[in-house]
């Protein structure tokens, strides 16, 4: 933090304003504000490599934003880096200020925080950020093919259930001497029934819970 940190001066500047002037191996720190209401704090995200890895809110106090009457004053933030970022990767980290209506402004190194980035970096950032998307995709298709594979297995034991109680109930019932072959019929008939009834609420139950 710095004396030298710029300030909003124009109204016709964006709504949000801020800067980060503290980017190190092992710590970010910076301000914003939202120059449509002072009162309001904004939402700062911070993003290694493509991936979110932290929000804060920036409501820090700053002597130098006080100093020069900026607002209230307290729209630091900071963010601990861990484990700390290798030497010459800090172009991989990306900070964005929201306000509380969602508008979003990328903030950037200002200053001696500033370091220049060659293409080279840039194109490597947007590979790590790309490899970090595909991750996170992954990991929710495991999810959802683990869900899928657990609602599978339960229809399975319920669809089993319902066949052994549909065999109990049959073999339970004893054919009355002297009656005709269409009671056997009726046998069937109602063991059909039972089974299509219990397998409706095996659905039921399977897919409602």
């Amino acid at each position: 933090m710095t004396d030298q940190t710029p300030f909003p001066q124009a109204a016709k500047e964006p709504r949000l304003y801020g800067v980060i002037d503290v980017l190190r191996a092992d710590r970010v720190a910076g301000w914003v504000i939202d120059r449509t209401d002072a009162a309001r704090c904004a939402t700062v995200e911070l993003r290694r490599e493509g991936r979110l890895v932290g929000t804060t809110t920036a409501n820090r106090p700053r002597k130098d934003l006080e100093r020069q009457a900026v607002g209230t004053g307290a729209y630091g933030f900071a963010f601990a880096f861990d484990p700390p970022l290798e030497e010459g990767m800090d172009f991989t980290v990306a900070v964005t200020a929201r306000s509380h209506d969602g508008v979003a402004l990328p903030l950037h190194p200002v200053g001696g925080a500033a370091r220049p980035v060659s293409p080279e970096r840039k194109a490597l950032g947007l590979i790590l950020a790309e490899l970090a998307d595909l991750r996170d995709q992954i990991a929710g298709l495991r999810a959802e093919a683990a869900s899928a594979e657990g609602d599978r297995a339960r229809f399975q034991d319920r669809l089993e259930l319902v066949q052994l109680r549909l065999e109990s109930g049959i073999s339970a019932v004893d054919a009355p001497a002297g009656r005709a072959p269409g009671w056997l019929a009726g046998v069937a008939l109602s063991g059909a029934v039972i089974a299509v009834g219990s397998l409706a609420i095996g659905l039921v139950s399977l897919w409602g819970g």
